[in-house]
């Protein structure tokens, strides 16, 4: 026996469920996407919150760079070789197009890249450093990785913040992170960056865990379209086997 039509009931149950389950996979998302953006917030807040501390007490150079060292504040205080300032092209920062000036730090522990700020344009000359002792605030980072598709550049041009050249061209030993400075002072004295037309770089973004409140928010939601359609199922399985049973015939009336 066959099944029978296909009844207008199903087909407009089929499109209520259609309207709910993309309702619930899309809330689901919207909650994932609030789930990442508050672990991400969680992550700045809590390396942000620890207590700033010298670099030489964090790390030591040529030593490897640690997951939590990433926005960890430090300081440092040594004196800039503006002869080895290396200038990083193609970056951007609000929409701006430019480069980084990295100068090597040299404290008396070891040379410390730091990250001064950012520039307009590749310029055809780098800010010079203040002089003297330099006391550098900010957070840390890691290198980047070479670029090996990319065509040559001239000198202090580079494509990334290469750790591993850096070594073996600057002099002493190389810490194994970069310091995004926020403030340079010297002699206590704050420095201001637009004098020397740079704009600090702010610290990237940390790898974080979920927030795990929004992202069972974001599963329930889930959950809810797979109740639908297992609702939906249920529905028409029972209606098809209702349609499917036999009609007995009426008793004739007997006189």
């Amino acid at each position: 026996m066959s099944a029978g039509p296909v009844r207008p009931r199903w087909i407009g149950l089929l499109l209520i469920l259609a309207v709910v389950v993309t309702a619930c996979t899309l809330l689901g998302l919207w909650q994932l996407g609030v789930a990442q953006d508050r672990g991400r917030a969680e992550a700045v807040a809590a390396a942000a919150s620890l207590e700033r501390e010298p670099l030489e007490q964090v790390t030591a150079p040529h030593s490897a760079f640690e997951a939590d060292f990433s926005n960890r504040p430090v300081s440092a205080t040594g004196t800039y070789d503006a002869d080895d300032q290396i200038l990083v092209v193609d970056r951007r920062l609000d929409g701006r197009a430019g480069s980084w000036v990295v100068t090597p730090l040299q404290t008396p522990q070891g040379t410390v890249a730091v990250l001064r700020g950012f520039v307009d344009g590749t310029p055809a000359r780098l800010p010079e450093p203040p002089a003297g002792r330099v006391t550098v605030l900010g957070t840390l980072g890691p290198g980047e990785s070479p670029r090996t598709d990319a065509s040559a550049l001239p000198e202090p041009q580079r494509h990334a913040i290469d750790l591993a050249a850096l070594v073996n061209e600057w002099p002493g030993r190389l810490y194994n992170v970069v310091l995004l400075a926020s403030s340079e002072s010297v002699g206590g004295t704050a420095l201001d960056p637009a004098a020397a037309g740079l704009a600090r770089v702010p610290p990237p973004d940390l790898p974080s865990h979920l927030n795990l409140r929004s992202a069972a928010y974001a599963i329930q939601w889930w959950v809810f379209g797979l109740f639908a359609i297992w609702m939906f199922a249920k529905i028409i399985r029972a209606e098809w086997l209702a349609q499917r049973q036999p009609v007995a015939p009426k008793e004739e009336a007997h006189a």
